[in-house]
Formats: structure tokens, C-alpha cells, sequence
């Protein structure tokens, strides 16, 4: 099993990084593996389910999840239907006229996968660390 947290202050109010981050159209702004994304079910909410097409190293990987909670301006979080299990979650805290974001990131591995867990989780950490940085860079510019 792959975790990774990430705690980032982001000098925005809450509401409106809650409303950048769910927004779909916004993910490939900020997100450098996201090839494409679509949403299959309306409304967004708990059961929303959407596809996503990430680069994983030289392959494309084709993702299938659903929102699992859903709080307006405080968290929501995902899963995926497909393989490999992924867990994501974001929780948004008020602080100093901003937002303090709380990422978690939880991966079950299996078979040839968790051979590769040094190096996936390595690479993992890697994006979303440089991920978050061009996240603060969009929202506070």
C-alpha cells in the first residue's frame, strides 16, 4: 500500500478553492499527469462517477472513479472502480483568510505492482509535490 499526505496553505478563501478543485475544466491546470477527463453522472455529488486518462511513465492509464463525500467548502473525497484501488481525499480548514488544504492519497497495490511500490511511491510523491506548487501558483496569481 502507497499513502501520501500533503498539507498546503493556500492564500484564497475556502469557497473558492472548493469550487476551483471540483471543477473538472480546472484539473489540467494544475495536475501534470492528467491527460483528459469526463464526467459520467450529474449532479456532482456522493455517486458522481467520471473518467480520467492519466500518463503513468510512457503508458496512458484509463481511470474509472466515483465521489465517495461530498461537503461543499469543507471535503470530498474519490475512488476508483478500476485497478489499481486509489483512495484520494481533500479536506478544506478557514485559516488566516484562507484555506489550509489536507490531501491524502492512499494506493492498494497487488501482485507486480507492489514489487514497484518504492518507485511508484517515489514518483507519486515527486507530481504531487510539484503538482501542489502550481496549484498555489494558479490560485494566488
Amino acid at each position: 500500500m502507497i499513502q501520501h499526505e500533503v498539507s498546503i496553505y493556500l492564500n484564497r478563501p475556502v469557497e473558492q478553492v472548493f469550487a476551483f478543485l471540483i471543477d473538472p475544466n480546472n484539473l489540467r491546470a494544475w495536475q501534470s499527469n492528467l491527460v483528459e477527463t469526463a464526467q459520467f453522472t450529474e449532479p456532482l455529488g456522493v455517486g458522481t462517477r467520471f473518467r480520467e486518462v492519466r500518463r503513468m511513465g510512457p503508458r496512458q492509464a484509463d481511470i474509472q472513479a466515483e465521489i465517495t463525500a461530498f461537503e461543499p467548502n469543507k471535503r470530498f473525497a474519490t475512488k476508483t472502480l478500476t485497478k489499481p484501488q486509489v483512495m484520494v481525499s481533500y479536506s478544506f480548514e478557514p485559516k488566516n483568510k484562507g484555506t489550509q488544504l489536507n490531501y491524502r492519497f492512499i494506493m492498494q497495490t497487488s501482485g507486480f505492482m507492489r514489487l514497484l511500490e518504492p518507485l511508484i511511491a517515489s514518483s507519486i510523491r515527486q507530481d504531487t509535490r510539484s503538482d501542489f506548487e502550481r496549484l498555489k501558483s494558479v490560485l494566488e496569481s
